[in-house]
């Protein structure tokens, strides 16, 4: 049984993920094990079955239904879990960036925090000593 997908940017979209993941469109139909040519023309002609559909997700490692979101402008998908539900917002990805962002500076203050630590009690002993 057939379903349709109804999305005219669903190539471009394949496309664009395969480039971040550094796979080619060849590699994606060999994959599939059909011609690039069946290929395009069932994303050409929206004929595309859920069931292929959703191996191309599986193989790209994102959800299925992130191909029906408008961006992913942000997303890192070596370091981010592929089941991510937001990976095509601007928003999610603006606030992905600055949480990471403010993850390395707390740890970066945790280690500052620890030398400062260690400097204390080494100069307390120093004191001790003396």
């Amino acid at each position: 049984m057939k379903t349709t997908v109804e999305m005219v940017n669903l190539k471009s979209k394949i496309l664009q993920v395969l480039e971040m993941k550094k796979f080619t469109y060849a590699d994606m139909a060999s994959y599939l094990n059909i011609s690039e040519n069946d290929l395009d023309y069932a994303l050409e002609n929206n004929t595309l079955e859920i069931r292929t559909l959703e191996l191309i997700s599986k193989e790209l490692r994102i959800p299925l239904y992130s191909f029906f979101r408008e961006n992913f402008e942000g997303f890192d998908f070596e370091k981010e879990p592929y089941y991510n539900v937001n990976i095509w917002s601007k928003e999610e990805s603006k606030y992905t960036l600055e949480l990471k962002a403010l993850r390395q500076e707390i740890q970066q203050l945790r280690i500052d925090l620890r030398n400062k630590d260690l400097l204390i009690d080494a100069l307390e002993a120093q004191v001790a000593k003396s």
